[in-house]
């Protein structure tokens, strides 16, 4: 059984805050960063090809979701020669779809908060969500 991988590479662009102070706070505590399997930062993100036991290749994003902030960008990495691409589900601030690459990367800038599901319309079950904080 063969595996290729395909690279998914989420990248979040943020302005960080100055500050100063004493180290100590008053008021409610500090907000809790991303879930596991989500970044504000960057974080890659691999697609796998399988054999199913019949001789058919199955694909996979892993992890299925990314969480990013408003403003972060989302690159896709492709290395294993498979023509996938990144369809969006027709949802108010998605970004553009890409075409089918087999090799390279493409990049979407998400600008507004929600959540977008995506598919690789090549390959059924193929599928994915970018939440955008």
């Amino acid at each position: 059984m063969k595996m290729r991988i395909v690279f998914l590479a989420v990248v979040a662009m943020a302005c960080g805050g100055g500050g100063g102070g004493d180290g100590y706070t008053t008021g409610p505590g500090p907000t809790p960063g991303p879930t596991p399997g989500t970044a504000s930062g960057s974080a890659n993100v691999s697609t796998s090809q399988t054999d199913d036991g019949y001789g058919t290749a199955t694909f996979s994003f892993t992890p299925a979701s990314v969480t990013i902030t408003r403003g972060g960008t989302v690159t896709w990495s492709n290395g294993n020669g498979v023509a996938h691409n990144v369809t969006f589900a027709p949802t108010a601030g998605a970004p553009t779809n890409t075409g089918n690459f087999s090799s390279g990367m493409v990049s979407r800038t998400f600008n507004t908060t929600g959540s977008y599901s995506y598919s690789c319309t090549n390959h059924a079950g193929m599928t994915g969500t970018v939440a955008v904080q």
